[in-house]
């Protein structure tokens, strides 16, 4: 009895403990003010309303100077005294009043604006240290909604897309919640643990809100979003922006605060606009509305991206932490039209938090087991911001849809009619799906397989792939994938088997089985040249640059990260390998003329080539990646990458009928110069410190090109203009490739040129063997080719040099996908 009246007693008072404030922020015609901030003042104990303008306050029964505050609007204090009982508050904002005084500016005087930035600027370094540490609670919410969407796409009917979309082909695609713990410590350590999460329809995903990615300090010189932009008190701001002091108003403690409209100088300049608000006499922020153009960054799917921002005093005299911050998005895509928005707040500042020593380390972000576990009444009793209608009925519809699109019966009629055979098979492949069972088979389109080249002539592949999934959370999958080629001309049927085995996400742990029959492989195994283009060059012009050779062969490979930052892969093979000849001349055109050899054009080519050997390869790839930082989720784990220099430690032993020993060391690295763009650059060097017996097959090849087209994503380990094996080498040798993208730097200041959103790029390559000497290529080029969204070509103008002599120059078309 006494238990139970003790219990009785514990939820009674912790019923009584917690009042609400509840209520409608509105303008003075009634419209909804979204995403207003509310809070108690001197303090970061808020909320902000939702869509429709609804707040939710929980706190301890008391007397609250509570601020109402939206961007543009007024500030507006009540005093609240809240008991047990739930508080219903609505409040009117009025719009900023402008004394006509404060903004008219005479003829070719300097607006007011001028002078309140200068003294943003100079006081922006001392904000931006301000704090050595904190902590802080943050609640995020996403929401993501289609306004339009076609009835088809490539011809496929869409429907209502899984019961998203209404009759108004309207509706929430994504939608979720989360709730974390933010800490910072000077000079740059953040941590942050997701407590729990929530997705609309997906009871075991977990949210993608992340507060480290709404981290947009208009204190520090750049923003990063796709491209540096310069923020509007950057050091050299005044280089890119006007302003104008749109007014002032009072808040509620009696501050004087400037409303400053910013303008870009130059419409394609790397610049926000908006409206930036200052503290008079402390220079500090206190709110941004501030919106970059999807053609400012270069990106054509986006429209418009708005960061609207509150910060609010939270330690006397000049300390203030953003309290609530807002990202409002509109974009379009293939006949879709849609927008979004991925509120933060910010509560609850600990400015003087105790971390233990080893608090901070390199996982950044974790998901704690267990966040996605979260029942509806723990949500309903934290979440800050209420949820509008349409977001209740989306959780309640996807909630019940789940159960239905989980069930055994479901999946198995969903199977049923995706698992009939259309038309379009033939041209993008069949899938065969037990979905229930996560048991997934295809085979490849018999239209795509299809190729030529001289030794095999007109060949098909039958590209076959079957999956099991052993979890929910796609962590530990069996892949296998059986390979048949057959080829008109040789007459030779070849036959391959891959095996894959993924057991573990959070250290990369993989198990790989390869063999192979009569399998074709090209002389250099990191693939120059697809076999889809060497194709078109054979056929239509007769130029067939791919170098096979022909092996039976067994590999077994593992791979695993043994230590943060120290990733290892491995793997050991027997081959039989054999020369292959051309067995046909066809070409569509180019009659008149013959194929060169299937041997590649290097006098040690002929030397080294034999008919057939045995060898046994092994290869130990180690990564080390020093302070490399990574987010957890249960079970999965992500890198992040790191500050320093990625470095490769390669070793290569052959056995068998050869005997060699090659050691290579790579160097990776990046970096961003502010406005002028991002290099990426490496350097590698490479020895053979045993080559008693060696075959071609065995040498250094270098990725080269002798086709008008490259892929954009290999340039960081290719060459544009170097016949594929005219360099390989079993000596020593060195290369280096560098690539820096400057964006817009360079054509956002060409009249005109700059309105077309183009990026341009110098790249450059280098490689010495001892055989060569020394071999350069410089380059220059325009990214950002195409139409709308698909802007993934480019072209670049390239020359080269041998022995520092000019050589030879082309144009070279980049396919990016």
């Amino acid at each position: 009895m006494r238990y139970l009246f003790t219990l009785f007693l514990f939820s009674l008072l912790s019923t009584t403990i917690q009042a609400q404030l509840t209520g409608t922020v509105t303008d003075k015609n009634g419209e909804p003010l979204s995403f207003a901030s509310v809070y108690i003042q001197g303090t970061s104990q808020g909320t902000t309303t939702n869509f429709e303008g609804d707040y939710f306050l929980e706190l301890k029964p008391g007397k609250y100077n509570i601020i109402f505050q939206y961007v543009g609007y007024k500030q507006l204090l009540r005093e609240v005294e809240l008991t047990n009982k739930k508080l219903r508050l609505d409040v009117k904002l009025e719009e900023e009043s402008v004394s006509l005084q404060e903004v008219i500016v005479k003829a070719n005087a300097e607006d007011p604006a001028y002078a309140v930035i200068r003294k943003a600027i100079a006081k922006r370094k001392y904000y931006k240290n301000l704090v050595d540490a904190y902590s802080c609670d943050v609640y995020i919410k996403g929401v993501n909604k289609l306004l339009d969407a076609p009835e088809k796409i490539f011809g496929v009917e869409l429907g209502d897309m899984g019961g998203n979309l209404d009759s108004n082909r309207q509706g929430i695609i994504y939608l979720s919640e989360s709730e974390a713990k933010l800490f910072f410590q000077k000079p740059d350590n953040k941590k942050e643990q997701m407590i729990s999460s929530k997705i609309s329809g997906n009871d075991n995903g977990f949210s993608f809100n992340q507060a480290s990615s709404m981290d947009f300090s208009f204190y520090d010189n750049f923003i990063e979003i796709e491209r540096n932009l310069i923020s509007p008190i950057a050091d050299n701001a005044l280089s890119y922006y006007r302003y104008k002091l749109k007014g002032t108003l009072f808040d509620e403690d009696g501050r004087l605060i400037n409303k400053i409209e910013v303008l870009p100088k130059r419409n394609e300049d790397p610049v926000f606009r908006g409206h930036i608000y200052i503290v008079e006499n402390l220079w500090n922020i206190q709110s941004t509305e501030l919106m970059v153009l999807g053609a400012t960054i270069k990106q054509p799917i986006l429209d418009t991206l708005v960061i609207t921002q509150v910060h609010v005093p939270v330690k006397e005299p000049d300390t203030w932490m953003l309290l609530s911050q807002s990202l409002d998005f509109k974009a379009a895509i293939f006949g879709f039209t849609m927008d979004g928005n991925f509120t933060g707040v910010f509560s609850n500042y600990n400015l003087d938090p105790q971390f233990d020593e080893n608090f901070f380390n390199n996982e950044i972000f974790k998901v704690e087991r267990g966040a996605n576990e979260k029942t509806l009444e723990y949500w309903d009793s934290i979440r800050p911001i209420p949820l509008t209608i349409e977001e209740s009925n989306d959780y309640v519809k996807k909630d019940s849809l789940q159960k239905i699109w989980e069930s055994k019966e479901y999946r198995d009629s969903m199977d049923r009619r995706n698992n009939k055979f259309k038309v379009w098979d033939l041209l993008f492949g069949y899938q065969y799906n037990k979905s229930y069972y996560k048991t997934y088979f295809s085979i490849g389109s018999p239209l795509t397989t299809i190729s030529f080249n001289p030794v095999q002539g007109w060949l098909g592949d039958i590209d076959i792939s079957f999956r099991k999934t052993f979890d929910e959370h796609n962590t530990k999958w069996l892949r296998i994938n059986p390979e048949i080629q057959y080829g008109l001309s040789d007459k030779e049927w070849r036959l391959g088997l891959n095996f894959d085995y993924n057991f573990n996400n959070e250290n990369f742990s993989r198990i790989s089985l390869r063999g192979g029959l009569n399998k074709v492989s090209q002389f250099n195994e990191s693939n120059p040249i697809s076999p889809t283009l060497n194709a078109l060059y054979s056929l239509i012009g007769k130029e067939n640059y791919m170098r096979i050779y022909e092996k039976d062969f067994l590999r077994l490979a593992y791979q695993r990260e043994l230590y943060n930052g120290l990733f290892f892969t491995g793997n050991i093979e027997y081959a039989r390998r054999s020369q292959l000849e051309n067995t046909t001349n066809y070409s569509l055109f180019r009659k008149d003329r013959e194929y060169f050899p299937n041997v590649p054009e290097n006098p040690s080519a002929v030397n080294e080539l034999v008919f057939e050997d045995e060898a046994v390869i092994f290869n130990a790839l180690f990564r080390i990646r020093f302070d490399q930082e990574y987010i957890s989720y249960p079970d999965q784990k992500f890198i992040m990458g790191s500050k320093y220099p990625d470095i490769w430690l390669k070793y290569r032993r052959g056995g068998g009928d050869v005997n060699f020993d090659l050691i290579r060391l790579k160097v990776i690295d990046d970096f961003t110069f502010g406005l002028v763009g991002e290099m990426e650059w490496n350097a590698e060097v490479g020895w053979f410190v045993n080559d008693k017996e060696m075959r071609f097959f065995d040498f250094q090849h270098f990725n080269g090109n002798q086709t008008f087209i490259f892929n954009p994503d290999r340039l960081q380990s290719s060459f544009l203009l170097l016949p594929y094996y005219e360099r390989s080498t079993n000596n020593w040798f060195v290369q280096s490739h560098l690539q820096h993208h400057f964006n817009g730097f360079i054509v956002d200041k060409i009249p005109l040129i700059r309105k077309l959103n183009l990026k341009t790029v110098f790249a450059a390559s280098y490689l010495y063997t001892e055989e060569a000497g020394n071999y350069l290529e410089v380059s220059y080029g325009i990214e950002n080719l195409g139409f709308g969204p698909l802007k993934i070509f480019r072209v670049d103008v390239v020359a080269s040099f041998d022995e520092w002599k000019y050589r030879d120059w082309g144009v070279r078309l980049g396919v990016g996908l």
